[in-house]
């Protein structure tokens, strides 16, 4: 039943035509390249993936660390666009990646998120990812919808964000994957705040038609 109200209330909202006095939005590309000893190098999306995602607001950005290790992050803002946030495995599947293992974990003692393996020819890839929306995280992709509906409701802003680190799994070690990512989370939850600021109480406008 729960799931039938929440499909309900976002058909609604979607025809609902509302805007918002404008702020300052939140610039994903601002996020730091060097977090302690991990270097980033940004990765550019083709065009096409920019229009299907309807946002420009975001990094894919490779890490390189101590020893040669690896991470991938990936994280794309949303302001009051939901269509920009949804649950990765859609576009690994598309790709032809099958997808294994999969889980809810804490990765950090307030965020649990979601865990999965990819396989794609001859390699693997572990993938945990987590939605945030201002202060609030989730691995339910249908709790943040409704977390963003709410806002709305309210007359917030319905801004937010889908967190994603995967790093590559050598020698068929998942486990040791897993301890890299988890390092990897703990140095970057406390920026967190600074990219996906606490929803502000806005103007809700009701345009007439």
């Amino acid at each position: 039943m729960a799931i039938f109200i929440l499909i309900a209330a976002v058909s609604l909202l979607n025809y609902l035509p509302v805007r918002f006095a404008s702020v300052s939005e939140t610039q994903m590309a601002n996020f730091p390249k060097v977090i302690g000893q991990w270097q980033g190098i940004d990765a550019v999306l083709p065009e096409r993936d920019y229009a299907i995602l309807e946002t420009k607001n975001l990094i894919m950005r490779e890490y390189k660390g101590p020893g040669g290790d690896v991470i991938y992050l990936y994280i794309i803002y949303s302001s009051d666009n939901r269509k920009a946030l949804h649950p990765p495995e859609i576009c690994y599947t598309g790709a032809g990646a099958t997808i294994i293992e999969k889980s809810v974990i804490p990765v950090t003692a307030t965020i649990k998120a979601n865990k999965f393996t990819i396989e794609n020819k001859d390699s693997r890839q572990l993938v945990v990812y987590w939605f945030r929306s201002a202060n609030f995280n989730t691995y339910s992709y249908l709790r943040q919808q409704l977390k963003m509906v709410i806002a709305r409701m309210r007359g917030r802003r319905t801004s937010g964000a889908m967190v994603r680190v995967s790093t590559v799994v050598k020698d068929n070690n998942s486990a040791a994957a897993f301890r890299l990512i988890k390092r990897f989370y703990a140095q970057i939850e406390p920026l967190l705040s600074q990219y996906v600021p606490p929803q502000n109480r806005l103007t809700l406008l009701i345009v007439k038609i």
